[in-house]
């Protein structure tokens, strides 16, 4: 789902990105990633946190966005560099081969796809085994979720029911559970009406190839 203008405002905002390259830092740092450079940013926006990896890390990085206005001006700000491309793309038909990834962020985008179930589909179809899928989001406890999917006429949840994905942190863990995905790092939210923001970091689990 495409963002409104006062949305665009908050994601391409300087404090918004610095605090998702702060957060990739302090995640980046917790394990070896020498082996590991084909990167997929799902939701890139104006392409900060993709540059930074290519340019910090010198990682080979994709950057996809459902809205091709954030993808002009990513393009824009990186035409010079041939290791970083930017590609208008749903995240739940991604245009690119299976198993083609090592790592695959998800910074503040999940609340956005309405069906993220099939969105996690297609991360694991691209993700290489032993890849990481690197999720950072709101979640829904489960008391509001519940309402809601079931009483849209209360007026405050109708609007998320239409137009955002509502899920719980243990509607998106047990579906990638399901896939063979394990939790490798996890840092505790802080409680409040949703669930907090989760920072988690899932691996695709080699079992999945044993098994065919």
């Amino acid at each position: 789902m495409k963002m409104s203008n006062v949305e665009k405002k908050f994601v391409n905002n300087k404090r918004h990105a610095q605090k998702n390259l702060e957060l990739i830092g302090r995640l980046f740092n917790a394990f070896d990633l020498s082996k590991m450079n084909k990167v997929l940013e799902i939701g890139c926006g104006v392409g900060v946190v993709s540059a930074h990896l290519n340019s910090v890390y010198r990682m080979d990085v994709i950057g996809t966005d459902v809205d091709p206005e954030q993808i002009e001006i990513a393009k824009k700000y990186n035409k010079e560099n041939e290791n970083l491309k930017f590609i208008s793309a749903n995240a739940t038909k991604l245009p690119f081969e299976n198993k083609k990834f090592d790592i695959v962020l998800l910074l503040w985008v999940m609340h956005h796809i309405n069906d993220w179930g099939k969105a996690l589909k297609e991360i694991n179809r691209v993700l290489k085994i032993e890849g990481l899928l690197i999720f950072s989001d709101l979640a829904y406890s489960r008391r509001i979720a519940t309402i809601g999917k079931f009483a849209s006429s209360i007026r405050i949840f109708k609007h998320i029911v239409q137009k955002y994905g509502v899920y719980t942190i243990d509607d998106i863990t047990n579906f990638l559970k399901r896939d063979k995905f394990e939790i490798i790092y996890r840092e505790s939210p802080k409680r409040g009406v949703l669930s907090g923001c989760h920072n988690i970091i899932f691996q695709k689990n080699i079992s999945e190839d044993i098994k065919k």
